[in-house]
């Protein structure tokens, strides 16, 4: 409680993991006695509230606060520049290193299931794409029913690409969990301590600056959709013509839907 009130809006930052260790907990059992103990049902519920109370007039945290009487021109200004600067902060922070990781394990895959819900689902989807234009064998579903089908009959040549920014939505973690040890899991996630991070092979972890929880992380998805572009175009190069041909032949299947 003494760390929480010393800095609050540090604490909406950080994962329960993170919490435990500044705070000298034995482990993170000791956070989930004390938010229960205030009636919360999660951390993420407990943080919701706390965001809120500290956020005061602030509607959504970027570089730069919008705040509740900002114009139409405020809003445009800020958020493009929030995104501006994230995606350059991302740009250094992110370890080229561990996209080649994930881009091995993408390549020697024989079917790819992505999966993301909420905000994350859209991430997903254009993920299952993009990778699709280069024919790849991929699956998403917003349906947790229909993933546990297909998690069941994975093998060691599945992949799960996971995308959740908290790394906490339990449907994606206990998917992917379900998933191990025969198939491989990359994540896609805001924190490298998260539950999600724990069980993957390859964690591509992203930064941001906006935890307001009035909104959702929007600059979050332009980081995590220049990821996904990051993979796209290195797995089109790393093929070579074949990879080029497939996209320019995909592209062609597509002409019939346009003037």
């Amino acid at each position: 409680g003494e760390v929480i009130l010393d800095d609050p809006t540090r604490i909406v930052k950080m994962s329960i993991t993170q919490l435990a260790r500044e705070a000298g907990a034995k482990s993170e059992a000791s956070v989930v006695r004390f938010y229960r103990n205030l009636n919360y049902t999660s951390f993420f519920d407990f943080k919701i509230s706390l965001a809120a109370e500290t956020a005061g007039q602030v509607f959504h945290h970027v570089h730069e606060d919008i705040k509740i009487d900002d114009n139409v021109e405020a809003i445009k200004n800020k958020i493009f520049t929030g995104s501006m600067k994230i995606l350059e902060s991302n740009m250094y922070s992110i370890e080229s290193g561990t996209i080649e990781k994930a881009i091995e394990l993408i390549e020697k895959s024989r079917r790819i299931i992505l999966m993301g819900f909420g905000a994350s689902a859209a991430i997903a989807m254009y993920a299952r794409f993009e990778f699709s234009l280069l024919g790849f064998d991929c699956h998403f579903s917003a349906d947790t029913h229909l993933n546990s089908i297909l998690t069941v009959s994975l093998d060691k040549n599945d992949l799960i690409f996971a995308i959740s920014y908290s790394g906490e939505s339990r449907d994606v973690v206990v998917q992917a969990k379900q998933a191990k040890p025969l198939a491989k899991v990359i994540a896609l996630t805001g924190f490298n301590d998260s539950s999600l991070a724990k069980v993957s092979d390859v964690c591509i972890t992203t930064i941001g600056e906006e935890m307001n929880y009035r909104t959702d992380a929007m600059v979050s998805r332009i980081v995590q959709l220049a990821v996904i572009d990051t993979i796209f175009a290195s797995l089109a190069i790393r093929k070579g013509n074949i990879g080029l041909n497939k996209l320019l032949k995909a592209r062609h299947s597509l002409s019939y839907l346009k003037f």
